[in-house]
């Protein structure tokens, strides 16, 4: 067998295959923004719904508009609480 009929390894030298290589590197752990905040606010909103439904009418105004008002703001609360509540754990998971 002359030396071109040989096999070769991965990285090309005659039959000898390095050791892989352990990199260690950091790796930044951090939460999806987006998705706390969006669940926060559809959270907010069910409660809203929910208190809006349930709640005395008030003279003047509709049910939905109750609903639509207390849902809304409870969506704002809840997507601030979502927001807050992400960069809490963004502090967390990423403490040396």
């Amino acid at each position: 067998m002359t030396e071109q009929d040989k096999p070769t390894g991965a990285d090309g030298q005659n039959g000898q295959q390095r050791e892989p290589r352990v990199v260690r590197r950091r790796v930044r752990r951090a939460p999806d923004f987006r998705r706390f905040i969006i669940t926060g606010a559809i959270v907010g909103l069910i409660v809203g719904v929910i208190i809006g439904n349930g709640g005395p009418n008030i003279q003047g105004y509709s049910d939905r508009t109750g609903i639509a008002l207390i849902g809304g703001v409870l969506a704002a609360f809840g997507a601030l609480a979502g927001a807050v509540i992400a960069l809490i754990l963004e502090r967390l998971l990423n403490r040396r």
